[in-house]
C-alpha cells in the first residue's frame, strides 16, 4: 500500500532543521513552498512573504540567473543536480557555504511539475567536537599543503586510514567528502586572498592549489557565480 504523507508534514519537518534551506518551485519559477530558514536567508520575516515570488525577486541578478539555469536543467533532463558547493554572500556582507541538491518534482502521471531544492548550511563544527580533534592531523596537512594537488588517497595514507574511512569521518564532521572539503578550503582561501591582498589571479590560483588561472576561474565561478575579478571588485566596494 502506498503511504501518503499528510499535507504540510514535509514542510513542518524541514522547519525543524534550522541549517537546511528548503524550497519548491513550479514550472514558471515561482516559489510554492519555502521553510523559515529560506525566508531568513532572503531577509523575509515569514515564508508566506516568499510564496508566488521568483528568484529574481529574492536574490541579486547573478544568483537568480544561476538558480533559474539550474532549474531549467533539472526540468529539461529530468535528472537531479547533486552536491553543488556554493559560496553565498548574505545581505549583511557575511559569506556562507552551502551544499545544494535539486530534484525534479514529479506527479502521479510521471510529469515534471516543478523543482525541489535543499541546501545545507556548512557551518564550522564546534571546537569541542571530539571527531574534529581526530581529524586535526588531516586538516593541518591540508592547510600546510593546499598549494599541492592533495588526492584523497594521499591524505588517507598520511593519517593511516583507507580513503573510505577518511571520507566517512569527513562527512560526519563537515558533511563533505574529502575531495569536496579540499575544494571548499581552496575556494575559501582564494576568496580571502581576493579581498585582503593585491595578488594577481594567477598567483592566487597557484597559492590555492589550482593547476592554472583558467581552472581557478572555472571552479570559483561555479561556486560564487562570479568571476574572481568581479568578486574582488564587489567586495572592495563593500569595504
Amino acid at each position: 500500500m502506498k503511504q501518503e504523507f499528510p499535507e504540510g508534514l514535509v514542510d513542518q519537518l524541514f522547519d525543524c532543521l534550522g541549517d537546511v534551506v528548503y524550497c519548491v518551485k513550479d514550472l514558471a519559477g515561482c516559489y510554492t513552498t519555502v521553510n523559515h530558514a529560506f525566508a531568513e536567508r532572503v531577509g523575509a520575516n515569514d515564508p508566506s512573504e516568499i510564496i508566488g515570488k521568483t528568484a529574481s525577486q529574492c536574490f541579486d541578478a547573478e544568483l537568480a540567473k544561476l538558480y533559474d539555469d539550474q532549474d531549467r536543467q533539472v526540468v529539461a533532463t529530468g535528472q537531479p543536480l547533486r552536491d553543488l558547493l556554493e559560496l553565498i554572500s548574505h545581505g549583511d556582507g557575511s559569506r556562507g557555504w552551502y551544499l545544494s541538491n535539486k530534484f525534479p518534482l514529479v506527479n502521479d502521471q510521471g510529469v515534471i511539475t516543478g523543482v525541489v531544492a535543499v541546501s545545507q548550511d556548512l557551518k564550522q563544527p564546534s571546537d569541542s567536537d571530539l571527531e574534529l580533534a581526530d581529524l586535526k592531523a588531516t586538516l593541518d596537512f591540508i592547510r600546510t599543503n593546499i598549494a599541492q594537488p592533495l588526492k584523497t588517497e594521499e591524505l588517507a595514507d598520511y593519517v593511516g586510514l583507507s580513503p573510505t574511512q577518511l571520507d566517512r569521518r569527513m562527512r560526519r564532521v563537515f558533511r563533505l567528502s574529502t575531495k569536496k572539503f579540499v575544494m571548499k578550503y581552496r575556494l575559501e582561501l582564494a576568496s580571502q586572498l581576493l579581498i585582503t591582498t593585491q595578488q594577481s589571479l594567477s598567483e592566487i590560483a597557484l597559492a590555492c592549489g589550482f593547476s592554472d588561472q583558467s581552472a581557478f576561474t572555472r571552479h570559483f565561478g561555479a561556486a560564487a557565480n562570479q568571476t574572481p575579478l568581479a568578486y574582488r571588485k564587489s567586495h572592495q566596494r563593500l569595504g
